[in-house]
């Protein structure tokens, strides 16, 4: 799980947390360390320094596979910096599966994207997490190509 401490304007005295559990997982917002929830497709509420409430949406990337940011009181807080293009890229490979496995490769290309997204969220060296999301694309490769060859032999 990662954490992310974001700093919206009229919450200075309180401390305002984003968690996600990586793998394209939903994320939590933690006010105070407690969690603040919703019901489905309703804003969640917030009270600021001064007292007053305001509302808070989450508002996700094109794919919903990265950390989304928040919109508290009408403005955009945003919680990490965007990836750049050619790891977004780099991350989004893996979707080539549903060309090649249909349903099931999509399946496990849309892991394999969220997966290496989360790699990408990691402080490590960017050699390593090119190497990292290497190995996951090949692995979701193999997994979808075993499959293939599993069910083929299935119906014949």
């Amino acid at each position: 799980m990662m954490r992310y401490i974001i700093y919206p304007t009229g919450f200075t005295n309180q401390t305002i947390e984003v968690a996600t559990s990586g793998l394209g997982g939903k994320a939590k917002l933690f006010v105070n360390n407690q969690e603040v929830v919703s019901k489905r497709r309703k804003p969640m509420i917030l009270r600021r320094d001064d007292g007053q409430e305001v509302e808070a949406i989450w508002k996700r990337d094109a794919f919903g596979l990265d950390v989304p940011n928040l919109i508290i009181d009408g403005a955009l807080v945003q919680v990490t910096k965007p990836l750049p293009v050619i790891a977004k890229l780099w991350c989004f490979l893996p979707l080539i599966l549903i060309f090649i496995g249909g349903a099931i490769g999509g399946l496990i290309g849309v892991i394999a994207a969220a997966a290496n997204t989360s790699v990408f969220r990691l402080s490590a060296n960017i050699m390593v997490k090119f190497i990292i999301t290497l190995l996951i694309d090949l692995v979701a490769l193999g997994l979808v190509l075993f499959l293939a060859a599993t069910i083929r032999t299935l119906l014949t």
